[in-house]
């Protein structure tokens, strides 16, 4: 602007003989106008920079500084700057949640794995000790098959107890969809009987791996091995979640197969 208007005052100082009057006259007239329409804009790109020509908001907190937060006109984030990329908008990605290990039922005493339970129904008319022995019985051999049970019975006392040293395998999953068979687990199972009421106990955790084609010896692991590992319990918590499955599966079975009315069949005598 000051380059402007020392320029137009040297014109105007402009010898008088090479014009005149009139002319100066009209000349002269121009020249203030021009310098008007000039010095408006002017007034505007001033205020730009913080003068009292652009509007400032009353509250800055209430303005949206996304724009200026990624940077101006020289060298922000934003499109428009010297050389600042556009900012991508995309979906988030998921928060990682850290991992929570599985901690199964532990009895401090015995230092074991232990799950232990009473189921009763007091107004159930026809579940008299035997009667529930009888119902469980059938479920098991329903369950495990003729030989199978055979093989794992331990004890059996009618009306008093039944006790298994159980033998299946080892099914460990990997999300909703996906399974797999290592080894095979093995469990100690106790159900005691009295009138209107059962009692379940599983212990002795073993996760028994057999011997593969590199000469390696088959293994028995105790699931409290797998529940005190300090390091790479990501990997074995499979293990306890795989027997904590079986055992809540087959109190579901049992507590099912308790309540229903017991049919003898031709082979109970």
């Amino acid at each position: 602007m000051y380059i402007r208007g020392r320029f137009l005052a040297n014109f105007l100082n402009l010898p008088y003989q090479s014009m005149n009057q009139k002319r100066l006259k009209t000349l002269k007239s121009i020249c203030v106008a021009g310098l008007f329409l000039v010095m408006i804009p002017g007034k505007a790109q001033w205020g730009d920079w913080g003068g009292g020509g652009a509007e400032t908001p009353a509250d800055t907190a209430k303005t949206d500084t996304t724009a200026s937060a990624g940077g101006d006109a020289w060298g922000g984030g934003d499109a428009g700057g010297w050389g600042g990329a556009e900012e991508t908008k995309g979906p988030k990605m998921p928060e990682r949640k850290p991992y929570v290990r599985f901690v199964p039922p532990y009895d401090s005493l015995r230092e074991i794995i232990y799950y232990e339970g009473i189921i009763e129904d007091e107004d159930c008319e026809y579940c008299m000790a035997d009667s529930l022995y009888w119902r469980a019985r059938k479920h098991l051999l329903t369950k495990f098959g003729k030989e199978n049970l055979k093989k794992f019975t331990v004890e059996d006392k009618k009306a008093d107890r039944i006790t298994l040293l159980v033998s299946v395998p080892m099914v460990i999953k990997y999300g909703n969809y996906k399974q797999e068979t290592v080894g095979t687990l093995e469990y100690k199972l106790t159900l005691r009987f009295k009138d209107n009421r059962y009692k379940y106990q599983f212990g002795n955790f073993v996760h028994i791996q057999a011997a593969d084609g590199t000469g390696k010896e088959a293994t028995r692991t105790y699931h409290e091995y797998y529940m005190k590992l300090k390091k790479g319990f990501q990997a074995t918590d499979p293990y306890l979640l795989a027997a904590d499955r079986e055992v809540k599966q087959l109190v579901a079975e049992l507590t099912k197969t308790l309540k229903e009315p017991y049919q003898p069949d031709e082979d109970d005598w």
